[in-house]
């Protein structure tokens, strides 16, 4: 497929081409470090995205090393890779939003060419990078003050036939758990905005803290090789990995106060409702909150920072299917 305004960098059939993509309308200037390798045959456009989270390290640097792995005279097909979105928050390393306005770009989706700074980004990679694609990937991780265990998102949106090639894409990416979730269920993501342009997307985590840990910078690695080989653009590296344990629900426990926080679990940890998970205390260590779970499971995402503020996440339970 063609990819309209990435075009500037697109190369000519088994060659890459890397170099910055300007978003119009934006000042000052937010541009998007970008890689296009147009395979030597013809196949499907794979479009990813990393740094929407700007400290989401381990995948910028998966990422980036999947567009210097890859050979263009065996590809098949095209990838287009953004590795860094929020490039006005990566050396500031900001946490969540981007600094030109506050906003989460996973938010803002599918933004507006003339709305504020996040609105316009997102609104120009929905529709330059992620709807003219046949497949999207969102890779990010656990943020500075987060931890997780490795865990797929697929969206339900758009027809039956998008939300199942997504759930497809998520289970070959290999990781531990996947949630299949309703559109609204993230509001503003890129991945359900693409999904209900008819393009299949999944987000995919793994990594946490502001740690390049090696182990998962491989492992994202693989998981996007696994996905490129499900889509018939790359051949198998391996054997198919095992299928991930499948989630109905992510349950969110969040703070209704600003505090210091303790929890006493950690991911990948199985929890039964009502059990206690950690407390909240003010700053001479007054207990304030006892925290327990409000869902059986697993948990997927737990905040690490001992300062949390008032609407702030604490931990995520997946609930496993069927129970």
């Amino acid at each position: 497929m063609s990819l309209s305004r990435f075009s500037q960098l697109a190369p000519e059939a088994g060659s890459v081409a890397r170099g910055w993509v300007k978003v119009p309308n934006v000042e000052p200037a937010w541009e998007l470090p970008a890689v296009v390798v147009r395979g030597a045959q013809d196949g499907p456009t794979l479009a990813v995205t990393s740094g929407m989270h700007a400290a989401e390290y381990v995948p910028i640097e998966a990422v980036t090393r999947l567009t210097r792995w890859l050979d263009p005279a065996a590809l098949r097909g095209t990838l287009a890779a953004v590795l860094v979105v929020n490039t006005p928050g990566f050396y500031e390393r900001s946490i969540y939003v981007n600094p030109r306005d506050g906003r989460n770009l996973n938010r803002s989706f599918p933004g507006h060419p003339d709305g504020d700074p996040a609105e316009r980004v997102a609104n120009f990679l929905l529709e330059e990078l992620i709807a003219p694609a046949d497949a999207y990937v969102d890779a990010h991780c656990g943020d500075l003050i987060e931890a997780l265990s490795p865990f797929t998102l697929w969206t339900r949106a758009g027809e039956g036939e998008v939300a199942q090639s997504s759930r497809q894409m998520a289970h070959a990416y290999g990781f531990e758990h996947s949630l299949g979730v309703e559109p609204d269920s993230v509001p503003g993501a890129a991945y359900a905005s693409g999904a209900l342009r008819g393009v299949p997307g999944i987000i995919a985590e793994i990594g946490q803290q502001g740690v390049v840990d090696e182990a998962s910078v491989q492992r994202h690695l693989r998981g996007l090789q696994n996905v490129m080989a499900h889509l018939g653009m790359i051949d198998p590296l391996g054997p198919l990995p095992p299928p991930p344990l499948e989630m109905d629900q992510m349950v969110w426990t969040r703070t209704d106060i600003s505090a210091t926080y303790h929890p006493t679990v950690a991911v990948g940890e199985d929890v039964q409702e009502g059990q206690v998970v950690g407390e909240l205390r003010d700053i001479f260590g007054e207990t304030l909150r006892t925290i327990r779970a409000q869902a059986s499971g697993v948990v997927v995402f737990l905040v690490t920072s001992l300062a949390v503020r008032a609407g702030d996440p604490l931990l995520g339970i997946g609930v496993p299917a069927g129970r």
